[in-house]
């Protein structure tokens, strides 16, 4: 496994999500958890009919559903006969308690799921796990960890979806210790490979916890926490504040180092592909909170708020022949590396999941030009521009008249008439 792809990467941060107390564990069914769990409702609010065909009832809960009566909904499934039920109604049920954060209740769905015989799946894990990250329980990061390792004794062969799930409920509960020795753990290729949801979780996780550093060295942390508890803030001395900037300094390049990771990979299983392992694609989404995290960085330390135009570069690429005078290319010159996006969209070609994935948005062109304008990198923006139009026109085309006014002014800017 290739060092780079895989590093194992530390990081000291408090751990905000994690609660140091010891937790009684009631143990219920074949796993301990620390949630209570209610009974599921047997009665509803008024009289509905019962339907005695599995297909009928996930229809039917799913229209009471939807009507803001999920308890109503419940009682119609703990009514109907066993074998009127099936897996799929029991996920429903499951999903549906997940998405309103009742983990106690999704829980309790599990339990009923599996005293009526029916095997859970892994869109059953997948919902109870959304329950854990929803759910507001001190122990729900404890009752996730005891998920997904119960998954192995129902027969549950674990996926990157579930793993993505286990990773949003450390992402919820700000436990960025847990998220990075995950993600290591992950294999390189088969269906538990990293996705592009994967390195998004991640990397998001890393920038707001960027964000959190960057307050506490600006004071406004611990400005705070001073005016709520009534008391004066003194000058922080010259040591922590130094500390402060390591910190910010080190999570940023955590970012960096996961970024670099998910560039490699999708290199990798573009030129060598694995039978089994899906392609990566790369979206406008996580190009975005890179760039976002290096203009939050960028005023305390304008060196790593310029990263995100090599990243740029990477991705997108530049348009070489901008403000040069054409030439014939020298004999024996290597040919130029194609932006990363670009083979990307060549190697994804008939792959409908990958095609339907953004590669440019309003966000991308705005964040590029920005950082192009903080570091008066006036010429980077038009190639940047150029390149769009060049390698991406079918994408840039909607989006030419939301930057129109920007674009012209480069134009104005560099002393070039536009082109029509």
């Amino acid at each position: 496994m290739s060092a780079l792809l895989r590093p194992v990467l530390r990081l000291a941060c408090s751990q905000r999500g994690a609660n140091a107390q010891s937790v009684r564990l009631a143990h219920a069914g074949d796993f301990a958890v620390g949630v209570k769990r209610r009974a599921l409702p047997t009665t509803t609010s008024i009289a509905y009919t019962i339907p005695t065909d599995p297909y009928l009832l996930a229809k039917k809960f799913q229209e009471v559903a939807r009507q803001g009566k999920l308890d109503d909904a419940v009682a119609i499934v703990m009514q109907t006969k066993t074998r009127s039920q099936s897996t799929v109604v029991w996920n429903l049920v499951i999903d549906a308690y997940a998405k309103d954060g009742r983990l106690s209740r999704a829980l309790r769905g599990f339990s009923e799921m599996r005293r009526r015989g029916f095997v859970p799946t892994p869109t059953t894990f997948t919902a109870l796990l959304k329950a854990c990250a929803m759910s507001d329980s001190v122990n729900s990061q404890k009752v996730a960890d005891e998920l997904f390792r119960l998954m192995e004794r129902h027969g549950v062969d674990p996926s990157i979806i579930n793993a993505n799930s286990l990773l949003s409920v450390y992402q919820r509960k700000h436990n960025i210790e847990a998220m990075l020795e995950r993600f290591n753990a992950l294999p390189e290729d088969g269906p538990m490979a990293p996705s592009l949801a994967t390195y998004t979780i991640l990397m998001s996780s890393l920038r707001r916890e960027l964000l959190t550093r960057l307050d506490e060295l600006s004071g406004k942390t611990e400005a705070a926490a001073a005016e709520a508890e009534g008391r004066d803030l003194r000058p922080s001395s010259s040591i922590r504040t130094a500390m402060l900037k390591e910190n910010v300094h080190r999570t940023f390049d955590a970012l960096l180092q996961v970024w670099a990771s998910f560039v490699e990979d999708v290199e990798r299983r573009l030129s060598h592909p694995v039978d089994g392992t899906a392609m990566l694609a790369v979206d406008a989404h996580i190009v975005n909170v890179v760039l976002k995290a290096c203009h939050s960085v960028y005023r305390e330390n304008r060196a790593l708020g310029r990263k995100g135009l090599r990243i740029i570069e990477q991705v997108y690429g530049l348009d070489q022949t901008f403000g040069r005078q054409s030439s014939a290319p020298k004999e024996g010159a290597k040919e130029p590396i194609l932006p990363l996006a670009v083979r990307v969209r060549q190697q994804s070609s008939g792959m409908n999941d990958l095609n339907r994935t953004p590669l440019i948005d309003d966000d991308t062109i705005r964040l590029t030009l920005d950082l192009c304008t903080r570091d008066e990198e006036h010429t980077k923006a038009m190639r940047f521009w150029r390149s769009l139009k060049t390698n991406f026109a079918a994408e840039l085309q909607p989006l030419m008249k939301n930057h129109a006014e920007r674009i012209n002014a480069l134009y104005a800017r560099l002393n070039l008439a536009r082109p029509k």
